[in-house]
């Protein structure tokens, strides 16, 4: 996707009710636009012709032209064939392309210095974002990192009222604005923790309580009608994060020991059993 379209994702949030409709329709049909006037759009969109101004501004372009031919240079020629499996892989490259260029190597960096640095790594995270967390606890746990996942509401207020200043929270939301997370988010932010949010969208109430942020990519609707699973671009940060920690000489020795013990112990474990068969 062109950056246009990244722009409407991260300032989605902000926009008014009616500048949403508009970001909604640009979304899915940006493809289209290219043949529109303003008027057009405006009426597609359900809107008035001042509000598709309005959005123009607030996505960084001097006009509703300028729009149009950022838009122009997003369309791909859809020539994909009618296959499955085709289009799985094209959405992929796609979430994952995205994700790359919603961040520098030094925002990834500053998160790493503040794990390296923590003294616990509290993850908070709900529904299918808790598999992703849980994922990222183990390889963290494997570099002896002190970390444990929190996964409803009552857990996180729990541990966020005795974090301090040495502790960092990992606080993945796609919104920016899951409730149970921002609540626990702000107590941390008020025991002086420091945030680091995985979130789709800037300038939302999880974002303002950051120290740090990772941008991922809202994969909603690029696959009509399909399952896909939108934890594929946080993967993508967790992996990303996963291998800069590794640089880190003790982070790698300590992942690797443990692993090796962990191969010991379940060698063990067959041995044992297969004398009491």
């Amino acid at each position: 996707m062109a950056s246009v379209l990244k722009v409407i994702q991260l300032k989605y949030q902000k926009l008014s009710k009616s500048e949403k409709r508009v970001a909604d329709y640009l979304l899915e049909h940006y493809s289209h636009v290219s043949n529109m006037d303003i008027r057009e759009l405006a009426e597609k969109a359900a809107v008035s012709v001042a509000t598709v101004t309005r959005f123009s501004h607030k996505v960084g372009m001097a006009s509703f032209v300028e729009l149009k031919i950022s838009l122009r240079d997003a369309v791909k020629k859809d020539e994909r064939p009618d296959d499955v499996l085709y289009q799985v892989q094209q959405t992929y490259n796609e979430v994952l392309i995205a994700t790359s260029t919603l961040q520098t190597i030094e925002n990834y960096q500053r998160v790493v210095d503040r794990l390296n640095q923590a003294k616990s790594i509290s993850i908070f995270c709900i529904g299918s974002s808790g598999l992703s967390g849980e994922e990222f606890k183990l390889r963290l746990r494997r570099m002896g990192k002190s970390v444990d996942t929190f996964l409803d509401a009552h857990s996180m207020v729990l541990r966020a009222s005795t974090l301090t200043s040495e502790d960092v929270v990992i606080a993945i939301s796609a919104s920016g604005q899951t409730l149970e997370i921002v609540e626990a988010a702000k107590l941390a932010h008020k025991n002086n923790a420091a945030i680091v949010s995985l979130t789709n969208y800037e300038k939302t109430a999880l974002t303002t309580l950051s120290a740090e942020v990772i941008y991922t990519h809202h994969v909603d609707g690029l696959l009509k009608d399909r399952v896909l699973n939108t934890q594929l671009s946080v993967i993508y940060v967790i992996d990303s994060l996963t291998a800069l920690l590794m640089e880190d000489e003790e982070n790698a020795l300590n992942y690797h020991k443990t692993l090796d013990m962990l191969s010991s112990y379940l060698s063990e474990k067959k041995i044992v059993h297969a004398l009491n068969v």
